[in-house]
């Protein structure tokens, strides 16, 4: 029972990261659908130079989710929510 025990503390950091990384992946999912779905509704509204800025992001971010390092999907996904909001 107490190895056991020690093995379920021993998975539990891993199950913990594996878990931010799944978190990580959907919320920067959804980022990205709803960004392109903005820009095809309302990308001609915005300038040129802000409109590639978004679309760079979104292309980061896609990159980034082919892996599985949370914290760098993290970043992508707050990169691309800051550029996002020149959307609206």
């Amino acid at each position: 029972i107490d190895k056991m025990v020690k093995d379920a503390e021993a998975n539990a950091a891993a199950d913990k990261q594996r878990r931010e990384a799944v978190d990580a992946k959907n919320h920067a999912d959804a980022l990205v659908h709803s960004t392109e779905k903005a820009l095809a509704e309302h990308g001609s509204k915005v300038a040129e130079t802000e409109r590639r800025a978004i679309e760079d992001a979104v292309s980061d971010l896609k990159e980034a989710l082919k892996g599985d390092d949370a914290e760098a999907i993290k970043a992508k996904t707050n990169t691309l929510a800051q550029a996002s909001m020149k959307l609206g």
